[in-house]
Protein backbone atom coordinates (compact mmCIF):
# COMPACT_ATOMS: atom_id res chain seq x y z
CA UNK A 1 0.00 0.00 0.00
CA UNK A 2 0.95 3.48 -0.46
CA UNK A 3 2.33 5.69 2.77
CA UNK A 4 -0.39 6.76 4.41
CA UNK A 5 -1.49 8.61 7.95
CA UNK A 6 -2.32 5.81 10.51
CA UNK A 7 -5.76 7.62 10.75
CA UNK A 8 -6.06 6.75 7.15
CA UNK A 9 -4.83 3.28 7.50
CA UNK A 10 -7.33 2.77 10.58
CA UNK A 11 -10.48 4.05 8.68
CA UNK A 12 -9.07 2.00 5.37
CA UNK A 13 -8.55 -1.36 7.59
CA UNK A 14 -12.35 -0.59 8.99
CA UNK A 15 -13.90 -0.35 5.37
CA UNK A 16 -12.14 -3.77 4.31
CA UNK A 17 -13.40 -5.63 7.11
CA UNK A 18 -16.72 -4.68 6.84
CA UNK A 19 -16.36 -5.87 2.78
CA UNK A 20 -15.08 -9.31 3.72
CA UNK A 21 -18.20 -9.79 5.82
CA UNK A 22 -16.81 -9.69 9.63
CA UNK A 23 -19.38 -9.45 11.75
CA UNK A 24 -20.14 -6.52 14.03
CA UNK A 25 -18.70 -8.05 17.19
CA UNK A 26 -15.79 -9.04 15.27
CA UNK A 27 -15.11 -5.86 13.42
CA UNK A 28 -15.18 -4.35 17.23
CA UNK A 29 -12.28 -6.70 18.47
CA UNK A 30 -9.86 -6.34 15.51
CA UNK A 31 -10.49 -2.64 15.68
CA UNK A 32 -10.04 -2.53 19.10
CA UNK A 33 -6.12 -4.21 19.48
CA UNK A 34 -5.31 -2.25 16.16
CA UNK A 35 -5.97 0.93 17.86
CA UNK A 36 -3.20 0.34 20.33
CA UNK A 37 -0.85 1.44 17.37
CA UNK A 38 -2.52 4.22 16.70
CA UNK A 39 -2.29 5.24 20.84
CA UNK A 40 1.07 4.38 20.94
CA UNK A 41 2.36 6.55 17.69
CA UNK A 42 0.14 9.31 18.89
CA UNK A 43 2.26 9.09 22.14
CA UNK A 44 4.85 9.85 20.63
CA UNK A 45 3.84 12.80 18.18
CA UNK A 46 3.80 10.23 15.11
CA UNK A 47 1.53 10.06 11.77
CA UNK A 48 2.53 7.90 10.29
CA UNK A 49 3.70 4.21 10.68
CA UNK A 50 6.83 3.60 12.50
CA UNK A 51 8.50 0.23 13.38
CA UNK A 52 11.10 1.35 15.95
CA UNK A 53 7.52 2.40 18.39
CA UNK A 54 5.40 -1.07 16.57
CA UNK A 55 8.74 -3.23 18.27
CA UNK A 56 8.78 -0.84 21.54
CA UNK A 57 4.58 -1.83 21.63
CA UNK A 58 5.04 -5.59 21.40
CA UNK A 59 7.87 -5.28 23.62
CA UNK A 60 5.45 -4.02 26.59
CA UNK A 61 3.07 -6.51 25.45
CA UNK A 62 5.70 -9.33 26.18
CA UNK A 63 6.95 -7.32 29.38
CA UNK A 64 3.01 -7.13 31.00
CA UNK A 65 2.99 -10.93 30.41
CA UNK A 66 6.54 -11.54 31.79
CA UNK A 67 5.02 -9.33 34.88
CA UNK A 68 1.59 -11.19 35.27
CA UNK A 69 0.25 -8.42 34.64
CA UNK A 70 -1.91 -10.40 31.59
CA UNK A 71 -2.26 -14.04 30.84
CA UNK A 72 -0.06 -15.86 28.07
CA UNK A 73 -3.64 -16.24 25.98
CA UNK A 74 -4.23 -11.99 26.14
CA UNK A 75 -0.66 -11.66 24.97
CA UNK A 76 -0.61 -13.80 22.20
CA UNK A 77 -4.29 -12.61 20.83
CA UNK A 78 -3.25 -8.91 21.16
CA UNK A 79 0.11 -9.73 19.32
CA UNK A 80 -1.98 -11.63 16.86
CA UNK A 81 -4.35 -9.01 16.10
CA UNK A 82 -1.99 -6.01 15.87
CA UNK A 83 -0.17 -8.23 13.52
CA UNK A 84 -3.77 -8.25 11.33
CA UNK A 85 -3.48 -4.75 11.06
CA UNK A 86 0.19 -4.55 10.45
CA UNK A 87 -0.36 -6.94 7.48
CA UNK A 88 -3.10 -4.90 6.01
CA UNK A 89 -0.47 -1.80 6.41
CA UNK A 90 1.82 -3.72 4.32
CA UNK A 91 -0.45 -5.00 1.76
CA UNK A 92 -3.84 -4.08 1.54
CA UNK A 93 -4.99 -7.51 2.15
CA UNK A 94 -6.80 -8.73 5.72
CA UNK A 95 -6.48 -12.23 7.33
CA UNK A 96 -8.99 -13.10 8.13
CA UNK A 97 -9.92 -14.91 11.93
CA UNK A 98 -10.02 -18.42 11.89
CA UNK A 99 -13.61 -19.66 11.18
CA UNK A 100 -13.60 -21.47 14.14
CA UNK A 101 -12.78 -19.10 16.81
CA UNK A 102 -14.35 -16.28 15.18
CA UNK A 103 -17.70 -17.43 13.81
CA UNK A 104 -20.79 -15.89 15.94
CA UNK A 105 -24.41 -17.12 16.17
CA UNK A 106 -26.83 -16.15 13.20
CA UNK A 107 -29.75 -15.04 14.32
CA UNK A 108 -33.49 -15.46 12.63
CA UNK A 109 -33.95 -11.77 11.02
CA UNK A 110 -36.73 -10.65 13.75
CA UNK A 111 -34.02 -11.14 16.20
CA UNK A 112 -31.46 -9.79 14.29
CA UNK A 113 -32.99 -6.75 13.67
CA UNK A 114 -34.05 -6.15 17.62
CA UNK A 115 -30.42 -7.11 18.72
CA UNK A 116 -29.31 -3.87 15.50
CA UNK A 117 -31.28 -1.19 17.37
CA UNK A 118 -30.69 -2.50 20.53
CA UNK A 119 -26.53 -2.18 20.37
CA UNK A 120 -26.80 1.32 18.08
CA UNK A 121 -27.51 2.65 21.53
CA UNK A 122 -24.38 4.73 23.05
CA UNK A 123 -22.70 2.65 24.84
CA UNK A 124 -18.58 2.18 24.93
CA UNK A 125 -16.52 -0.27 23.08
CA UNK A 126 -16.04 -2.73 25.42
CA UNK A 127 -19.59 -2.21 27.46
CA UNK A 128 -20.88 -2.94 24.00
CA UNK A 129 -18.51 -6.03 22.99
CA UNK A 130 -20.15 -7.33 26.09
CA UNK A 131 -23.46 -6.52 25.35
CA UNK A 132 -23.44 -7.72 21.53
CA UNK A 133 -21.95 -11.34 22.96
CA UNK A 134 -25.28 -11.54 25.68
CA UNK A 135 -27.86 -10.44 22.82
CA UNK A 136 -26.69 -12.76 20.13
CA UNK A 137 -26.09 -15.87 22.56
CA UNK A 138 -29.91 -15.25 24.50
CA UNK A 139 -31.70 -14.87 21.13
CA UNK A 140 -29.87 -17.56 19.77
CA UNK A 141 -30.92 -19.94 22.38
CA UNK A 142 -34.05 -18.88 22.25
CA UNK A 143 -34.64 -19.81 18.86
CA UNK A 144 -32.76 -23.53 19.41
CA UNK A 145 -35.85 -23.31 22.11
CA UNK A 146 -38.74 -23.22 19.49
CA UNK A 147 -39.20 -19.56 20.29
CA UNK A 148 -39.34 -17.28 16.90
CA UNK A 149 -40.47 -14.36 18.50
CA UNK A 150 -40.86 -12.77 22.22
CA UNK A 151 -44.74 -13.22 22.20
CA UNK A 152 -44.52 -16.67 24.44
CA UNK A 153 -41.19 -15.54 26.11
CA UNK A 154 -41.46 -14.69 29.90
CA UNK A 155 -39.52 -15.09 33.47
CA UNK A 156 -39.89 -19.39 32.51
CA UNK A 157 -37.45 -19.07 29.55
CA UNK A 158 -35.07 -16.48 31.51
CA UNK A 159 -34.49 -18.64 34.21
CA UNK A 160 -33.85 -21.50 32.03
CA UNK A 161 -31.24 -19.33 30.13
CA UNK A 162 -29.36 -18.67 33.20
CA UNK A 163 -29.95 -21.68 34.42
CA UNK A 164 -28.46 -23.82 31.33
CA UNK A 165 -25.27 -20.90 31.02
CA UNK A 166 -24.59 -21.50 34.73
CA UNK A 167 -23.61 -24.71 33.41
CA UNK A 168 -21.03 -24.56 31.18
CA UNK A 169 -19.87 -21.03 32.49
CA UNK A 170 -17.71 -19.38 34.76
CA UNK A 171 -19.07 -16.94 38.00
CA UNK A 172 -17.27 -13.55 36.51
CA UNK A 173 -19.05 -14.91 33.16
CA UNK A 174 -22.43 -15.40 34.49
CA UNK A 175 -22.01 -11.90 36.17
CA UNK A 176 -21.48 -9.99 32.98
CA UNK A 177 -24.47 -12.19 31.18
CA UNK A 178 -27.31 -11.42 33.79
CA UNK A 179 -25.64 -7.51 33.57
CA UNK A 180 -26.29 -7.09 29.99
CA UNK A 181 -29.49 -9.47 30.12
CA UNK A 182 -31.13 -6.81 32.20
CA UNK A 183 -30.00 -3.78 30.14
CA UNK A 184 -31.38 -5.91 26.94
CA UNK A 185 -35.09 -6.49 28.88
CA UNK A 186 -35.09 -2.67 29.84
CA UNK A 187 -34.88 -1.82 26.27
CA UNK A 188 -37.27 -4.64 25.31
CA UNK A 189 -39.41 -3.11 27.59
CA UNK A 190 -39.44 0.61 26.60
CA UNK A 191 -39.33 -0.53 22.87
CA UNK A 192 -42.71 -2.50 24.07
CA UNK A 193 -41.47 -5.90 22.97
CA UNK A 194 -42.22 -6.89 26.87
CA UNK A 195 -44.55 -6.81 29.00
CA UNK A 196 -41.98 -6.48 31.52
CA UNK A 197 -38.38 -5.34 32.70
CA UNK A 198 -38.03 -8.42 35.23
CA UNK A 199 -36.05 -6.67 37.17
CA UNK A 200 -37.01 -8.56 40.22
CA UNK A 201 -36.01 -11.84 38.53
CA UNK A 202 -32.64 -10.35 37.45
CA UNK A 203 -31.56 -8.49 40.64
CA UNK A 204 -29.39 -11.83 42.22
CA UNK A 205 -26.22 -11.06 43.00
CA UNK A 206 -23.77 -12.90 41.53
CA UNK A 207 -20.27 -13.05 43.90
CA UNK A 208 -17.32 -12.93 41.97
CA UNK A 209 -14.18 -13.76 43.02
CA UNK A 210 -12.19 -10.71 44.08
CA UNK A 211 -8.28 -10.58 43.69
CA UNK A 212 -6.43 -8.90 46.52
CA UNK A 213 -4.21 -6.27 44.41
CA UNK A 214 -0.59 -4.78 45.40
CA UNK A 215 -0.79 -1.33 46.49
CA UNK A 216 2.30 1.19 46.19
CA UNK A 217 4.08 1.86 49.14
CA UNK A 218 4.30 5.34 50.06
CA UNK A 219 8.25 5.66 50.03
CA UNK A 220 7.81 5.04 46.67
CA UNK A 221 5.22 6.69 45.52
CA UNK A 222 6.95 9.94 47.29
CA UNK A 223 10.34 8.78 45.30
CA UNK A 224 7.75 8.56 41.95
CA UNK A 225 6.77 12.14 42.59
CA UNK A 226 10.41 13.25 43.13
CA UNK A 227 11.68 11.58 40.71
CA UNK A 228 9.59 13.70 38.12
CA UNK A 229 11.42 17.15 36.37
CA UNK A 230 9.25 19.40 37.07
CA UNK A 231 10.60 22.63 35.14
CA UNK A 232 10.36 20.99 31.92
CA UNK A 233 6.68 21.67 30.29
CA UNK A 234 6.50 17.80 30.18
CA UNK A 235 7.30 16.92 33.47
CA UNK A 236 5.00 19.60 34.58
CA UNK A 237 2.28 17.98 33.08
CA UNK A 238 3.10 14.43 34.49
CA UNK A 239 4.02 15.61 37.80
CA UNK A 240 0.41 17.03 37.80
CA UNK A 241 -1.48 13.53 36.24
CA UNK A 242 0.42 11.40 38.98
CA UNK A 243 -0.81 13.66 42.04
CA UNK A 244 -4.08 13.68 40.56
CA UNK A 245 -3.90 9.44 40.92
CA UNK A 246 -1.84 9.59 44.28
CA UNK A 247 -3.79 13.05 46.04
CA UNK A 248 -7.81 12.52 44.90
CA UNK A 249 -7.63 9.03 43.45
CA UNK A 250 -9.31 10.09 40.18
CA UNK A 251 -8.79 7.09 37.18
CA UNK A 252 -6.65 7.55 34.62
CA UNK A 253 -9.92 8.18 32.04
CA UNK A 254 -11.02 11.01 34.13
CA UNK A 255 -7.59 12.32 34.34
CA UNK A 256 -7.60 11.82 30.17
CA UNK A 257 -10.99 13.46 30.08
CA UNK A 258 -10.38 16.73 32.41
CA UNK A 259 -11.70 20.07 31.62
CA UNK A 260 -11.19 23.45 32.81
CA UNK A 261 -14.89 23.75 33.51
CA UNK A 262 -14.32 20.82 35.93
CA UNK A 263 -12.10 23.21 38.15
CA UNK A 264 -13.55 25.43 40.58
CA UNK A 265 -10.94 27.45 41.57
CA UNK A 266 -12.94 29.47 43.88
CA UNK A 267 -14.51 27.14 45.88
CA UNK A 268 -11.30 25.15 45.52
CA UNK A 269 -12.96 21.95 44.51
CA UNK A 270 -12.72 19.76 41.20
CA UNK A 271 -16.38 18.53 40.35
CA UNK A 272 -16.10 15.48 37.21
CA UNK A 273 -18.65 13.31 35.99
CA UNK A 274 -17.03 9.81 36.11
CA UNK A 275 -16.17 8.11 32.73
CA UNK A 276 -16.98 4.33 34.62
CA UNK A 277 -19.97 5.10 36.52
CA UNK A 278 -21.77 8.13 34.88
CA UNK A 279 -21.89 9.26 38.62
CA UNK A 280 -20.75 13.00 39.46
CA UNK A 281 -17.75 13.16 42.47
CA UNK A 282 -16.89 16.14 44.27
CA UNK A 283 -12.90 16.30 45.36
CA UNK A 284 -11.20 19.27 47.00
CA UNK A 285 -8.65 20.70 45.42
CA UNK A 286 -5.97 20.35 47.85
CA UNK A 287 -3.05 22.97 48.44
CA UNK A 288 -0.36 20.59 46.27
CA UNK A 289 -2.14 19.30 43.27
CA UNK A 290 -3.57 23.13 43.12
CA UNK A 291 -0.27 24.58 43.00
CA UNK A 292 1.16 21.92 40.33
CA UNK A 293 -2.13 22.91 38.07
CA UNK A 294 -1.57 26.61 38.43
CA UNK A 295 2.05 26.30 37.42
CA UNK A 296 1.41 23.67 34.43
CA UNK A 297 -1.83 25.67 32.68
CA UNK A 298 0.03 28.92 33.31
CA UNK A 299 3.82 28.11 32.39
CA UNK A 300 4.02 24.81 31.06
CA UNK A 301 1.11 23.87 28.65
CA UNK A 302 1.06 24.49 25.20
CA UNK A 303 -0.71 27.27 23.71
CA UNK A 304 -4.49 25.50 22.43
CA UNK A 305 -7.78 26.49 22.85
CA UNK A 306 -8.77 22.89 23.53
CA UNK A 307 -11.10 22.32 26.70
CA UNK A 308 -9.28 19.44 28.03
CA UNK A 309 -6.62 20.18 30.70
CA UNK A 310 -4.16 18.00 29.17
CA UNK A 311 -2.76 17.94 25.73
CA UNK A 312 -0.17 16.35 23.88
CA UNK A 313 3.07 18.44 24.05
CA UNK A 314 4.15 18.47 20.50
CA UNK A 315 1.84 19.44 17.96
CA UNK A 316 -0.70 19.44 16.93
CA UNK A 317 -1.76 20.06 20.61
CA UNK A 318 -4.60 17.65 21.10
CA UNK A 319 -6.24 16.11 24.06
CA UNK A 320 -5.03 12.75 25.20
CA UNK A 321 -7.52 10.08 22.75
CA UNK A 322 -7.62 7.57 25.85
CA UNK A 323 -6.63 6.35 29.16
CA UNK A 324 -4.09 4.76 27.82
CA UNK A 325 -1.77 7.56 27.41
CA UNK A 326 -1.56 8.18 31.08
CA UNK A 327 -0.94 4.75 32.01
CA UNK A 328 1.74 5.54 29.19
CA UNK A 329 3.07 8.18 31.16
CA UNK A 330 3.02 6.58 34.83
CA UNK A 331 5.12 3.74 33.10
CA UNK A 332 7.55 6.68 32.14
CA UNK A 333 7.83 8.53 35.42
CA UNK A 334 8.10 4.91 37.50
CA UNK A 335 10.91 3.83 34.73
CA UNK A 336 12.72 7.09 35.78
CA UNK A 337 12.62 6.43 39.57
CA UNK A 338 13.92 3.13 39.32
CA UNK A 339 10.24 1.26 39.84
CA UNK A 340 8.69 -1.39 37.97
CA UNK A 341 4.75 -1.13 37.95
CA UNK A 342 4.11 -0.69 34.16
CA UNK A 343 1.16 1.31 33.00
CA UNK A 344 -1.10 0.51 36.25
CA UNK A 345 -1.93 3.78 36.79
CA UNK A 346 -4.86 2.92 38.78
CA UNK A 347 -2.95 1.14 41.65
CA UNK A 348 -2.12 4.81 42.72
CA UNK A 349 -5.93 4.95 43.35
CA UNK A 350 -5.82 1.40 45.34
CA UNK A 351 -3.15 2.80 47.26
CA UNK A 352 -4.80 6.01 48.24
CA UNK A 353 -7.83 4.05 49.12
CA UNK A 354 -6.06 1.34 51.52
CA UNK A 355 -4.10 4.24 53.04
CA UNK A 356 -7.70 6.11 54.38
CA UNK A 357 -8.61 2.60 55.72
CA UNK A 358 -5.29 2.20 57.50
CA UNK A 359 -6.01 5.51 58.88
CA UNK A 360 -9.26 4.93 60.22
CA UNK A 361 -11.75 6.37 57.95
CA UNK A 362 -15.00 4.47 57.59
CA UNK A 363 -14.99 2.44 54.12
CA UNK A 364 -18.42 4.92 53.80
CA UNK A 365 -16.55 8.19 53.81
CA UNK A 366 -13.79 5.95 51.63
CA UNK A 367 -16.46 5.38 48.94
CA UNK A 368 -17.83 8.69 49.06
CA UNK A 369 -14.08 9.88 48.29
CA UNK A 370 -13.32 7.62 45.63
CA UNK A 371 -17.18 8.29 44.11
CA UNK A 372 -18.14 4.64 44.35
CA UNK A 373 -21.87 3.68 43.10
CA UNK A 374 -21.08 0.34 45.13
CA UNK A 375 -20.01 0.07 48.92
CA UNK A 376 -18.87 -3.22 48.13
CA UNK A 377 -16.14 -1.71 45.98
CA UNK A 378 -14.78 0.47 48.84
CA UNK A 379 -14.50 -3.14 51.28
CA UNK A 380 -11.67 -4.76 49.05
CA UNK A 381 -9.37 -2.16 50.55
CA UNK A 382 -9.60 -3.46 54.03
CA UNK A 383 -8.01 -6.91 52.29
CA UNK A 384 -4.83 -5.27 52.12
CA UNK A 385 -4.68 -3.43 55.49
CA UNK A 386 -2.54 -5.34 56.92
CA UNK A 387 -2.24 -3.76 60.41
CA UNK A 388 -5.68 -3.63 61.51
CA UNK A 389 -5.70 -7.44 59.60
CA UNK A 390 -3.14 -8.58 62.51
CA UNK A 391 -5.49 -8.15 64.76
CA UNK A 392 -8.18 -10.00 63.44
CA UNK A 393 -5.87 -12.87 63.81
CA UNK A 394 -6.94 -16.05 66.51
CA UNK A 395 -4.00 -16.93 68.69
CA UNK A 396 -3.28 -20.85 68.67
CA UNK A 397 -2.92 -21.08 72.40
CA UNK A 398 -4.66 -24.47 73.50
CA UNK A 399 -5.35 -26.16 69.70
CA UNK A 400 -3.95 -29.15 69.80
CA UNK A 401 -1.81 -30.17 66.45
CA UNK A 402 -2.11 -34.11 65.30
CA UNK A 403 0.05 -36.29 66.97
CA UNK A 404 1.34 -33.64 69.06
CA UNK A 405 0.89 -31.95 72.47
CA UNK A 406 -1.06 -28.46 73.16
CA UNK A 407 0.78 -25.04 72.36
Amino acid sequence: MKIARLTELMAAYESALAKHGLSYGTRLNLLARANMIVRAHEYEGAEYLDHVIVANLFCGIEKRFQNEVMTEKSCIKMKREIGRFLHFAKTGGVKLPNPRSGATQTLLPYYGQIATEYLSCDMLPNTKRNARWVTYMYFAWLAEQGHEDLSCVGAEQIQRFLLDCSGKMAVSSIHDVKLHLSKLYKHLYESGLSQSTYAALLSFKVNRESKVRPIMPREEIAKLIDGIDRKTPTGSRNHVIILLGAVLGLRACDVANLKFSDIDWVNGEIKILQSKTSETVCLPLTKDVGEALKDYILNKRPKTAGQHVFVRIHAPHKAFRSAVTVGNIFEDCCKVAGLDYGKQFHILRRSLGTSLVNTGTPVTTVSQILGHTDMDSAKKYIAVDSEHLKLCALPFDGIVPIGGSAL
